[in-house]
């Protein structure tokens, strides 16, 4: 595929057209794609946005391109700009087309030597990282809140819970001949309200929902 040399603040540049049909897909797709990684994209590095009369200008050297006629902001993909769709594709066309586009185009061989890019490489591998290192970090958070979920209450909060009983049950019958009655109900609800064996497995962070249940508890 031949594609027309287009230069921007002296980097050879394509248009999103011009890279979709590289990699062989969907204009859209390319937009999609920018929009959705939006923060990973850098102006000047990945792209450049023209508008206004910068676009202007760029349209009415290319008036044959019916691709252009509509758009009120032309997205320019740099090298860079090019690698990261292509790895945000994901797929083995895409980095075939890649590395077509580097050979034929960007003449990106020549710049793998020079400190500006190997520091732009970095940068990606460093927010490839980041970004797997901020996952894991979530990952575990969720697994600990989980695990904390399953904890039951240890003897100090069962005596909290015992307490709230005691002071129910003495609230509802004077009578201490038919207490019993009254704390084995109030026990009984508490299991089928928690749905456990018994009220020592009431979860730790349901402790303050037990309590509140066994004030309520009319019978």
């Amino acid at each position: 595929m031949e594609l027309q040399a287009i230069e921007q603040s002296g980097k050879r540049v394509l248009t999103t057209s011009q890279l979709a049909e590289s990699f062989n897909v969907n204009p859209k797709i390319i937009n999609r794609n920018f929009q959705r990684n939006k923060v990973h994209y850098e102006q000047g590095k990945h792209f450049f946005a023209l508008t206004g009369e910068d676009l202007k200008g760029f349209k009415a050297e290319r008036q044959e391109d019916a691709s252009l006629k509509f758009v009120s902001v032309l997205y320019l993909w740099t090298e860079q700009g090019a690698w990261l769709h292509a790895k945000s594709l994901n797929n083995e066309k895409a980095r075939e087309a890649y590395s077509a586009l580097v050979d034929g185009y960007y003449n990106l061989a020549d710049k793998m030597k020079s400190p500006e890019f190997l520091i732009a490489i970095q940068d990606e591998k460093i927010l490839e990282m980041a970004e797997k290192i901020n996952k894991m970090e979530k990952g575990m958070m969720t697994i600990q809140t989980q695990m904390q979920n399953q904890i039951t209450l240890n003897s100090g909060e069962q005596r909290r819970l015992q307490k709230a009983v005691g002071e129910r049950a003495f609230t509802l019958e004077k009578d201490s001949t038919a207490r019993g009655q009254v704390f084995r109900g109030i026990y009984s609800a508490i299991k089928k309200q928690f749905a456990v064996k018994s009220y020592r497995d009431v979860k730790q962070h349901q402790l303050q929902k037990a309590i509140r249940f066994v004030e309520k508890w009319n019978g």
